[in-house]
This record gives C-alpha cells, sequence and structure tokens, in this order.
C-alpha cells in the first residue's frame, strides 16, 4: 500500500517537473547543422556536450554557441513554427505551429 502511495507521488511530481510543450501541426525537422549555418555561417559544426536535447552546441572557431531553435523553426517555416525537444535526445527537436 505504501509503495503505491509513494509511486503515485513520486510520479505526481516528476509530471509536474516536467516541461509541457503545446504541439499544434507538425511543421518539419529540425536540422541542427542547417540551424549552426544559418545563425552562425557555413563553418560552424555541431557538438554534442550532453545526452539531453539541450545538449548540443554550435561550434565556431573553437567557441560553443547555442541555437535559438525557435528562430530556426520560424525562418524555416513561417514565424509561427515553434520547436519542440520531442523526445528529449539532442536529435529529437521538430518544428510545429501552435
Amino acid at each position: 500500500m505504501h509503495s503505491t502511495t509513494l509511486g503515485a507521488i513520486i510520479t505526481s511530481f516528476a509530471l509536474l517537473a516536467t516541461p509541457v510543450f503545446a504541439r499544434g501541426p507538425w511543421a518539419g525537422g529540425l536540422d541542427i547543422i542547417e540551424a549552426c549555418h544559418m545563425q552562425y555561417g557555413p563553418t560552424a559544426t555541431v557538438a554534442v556536450v550532453e545526452n539531453t536535447a539541450w545538449g548540443w552546441r554550435c561550434v565556431v572557431a573553437g567557441q560553443y554557441y547555442d541555437v535559438d531553435t525557435n528562430r530556426y523553426c520560424g525562418d524555416k517555416y513561417g514565424h509561427s513554427a515553434q520547436s519542440d525537444p520531442q523526445g528529449g535526445g539532442p536529435y529529437d527537436w521538430g518544428c510545429y505551429y501552435p
């Protein structure tokens, strides 16, 4: 009995701690390399610094930079398109319309 109640409490806290992303219709994929090139130029490369949705960076001349994924989606698919980390891994991003 106690383990069931404890499990429900832990699950509830986990759900509260998980970010909620409102996805609408699919706009298209989010190409991280293309995003880096669009925002930092054609010499930018991609590095994964941790195995999470936010774990990758663009690299230019040895410097690491974040990418504005919402900006990429808006530029690529129309200004209302927004990014979503979908599966939670570094390459799991997609673009959706609100």
